[in-house]
């Protein structure tokens, strides 16, 4: 798992590959809840190696991210080469508790599977409060892959992102499990 935590060397190149083409039905669904639009600034925190950075910068006008992988910078930045050059996409390889942007910076923020390696996910959360404009949406989503996880395994991870964006002082927060296979993808989302 710390692969793909927070991928390094050769086979977290290999994990991040894996990530890409793994990944797909569930970035989809939970993207459908972040549902980018035109004109839009989104931000996403553990983004890997930056494919769904590519799919919202098609959408949004502008697509920040963070990951504290500088293999996943380095993927995610030949990924979107083309959206960076023109200024509708933004990297940073760094710590997702203390973000490089000003505070009301994006109208959305969003989180895959990235959540559950936040050393401090209070920390996190409450910049991610700081850096959403008011009646800003964060979608945060994790599909458990714990030894035994299970649909009981998802409820609980989603009653603890829910706990955690109460704790950063979001609105009306709401929890769902999104299909993917023997084990959902629990979802926690909320307003500023």
């Amino acid at each position: 798992m710390r692969h793909f935590g927070r991928p390094e060397g050769l086979l977290g190149a290999l994990a991040g590959r894996l990530m890409a083409w793994k990944n797909r039905g569930r970035s989809l669904s939970v993207l459908t809840r972040v549902d980018p639009r035109p004109g839009e600034r989104i931000l996403e925190v553990g983004f890997g190696p930056g494919v769904d950075i590519h799919r919202v910068s098609r959408i949004a006008a502008f697509v920040a991210g963070v990951d504290q992988s500088g293999v996943m910078v380095e993927q995610a930045r030949r990924r979107n080469a083309d959206a960076i050059r023109a200024g509708r996409v933004e990297l940073h390889a760094g710590d997702a508790g203390s973000l490089a942007f000003p505070d009301g910076s994006f109208d959305k923020a969003f989180s895959i599977n990235s959540a559950q390696f936040w050393p401090e996910p209070l920390a996190v959360t409450r910049e991610l409060y700081r850096v959403l404009r008011p009646g800003g949406r964060l979608v945060l989503a994790v599909q458990p892959r714990s030894s035994g996880a299970n649909a009981r395994t998802s409820r609980e991870t989603a009653v603890e992102l829910a706990a955690l964006l109460n704790a950063s002082g979001f609105q009306d927060v709401t929890t769902e499990l999104r299909p993917a296979g023997s084990v959902p993808i629990a979802c926690a989302i909320a307003t500023k």
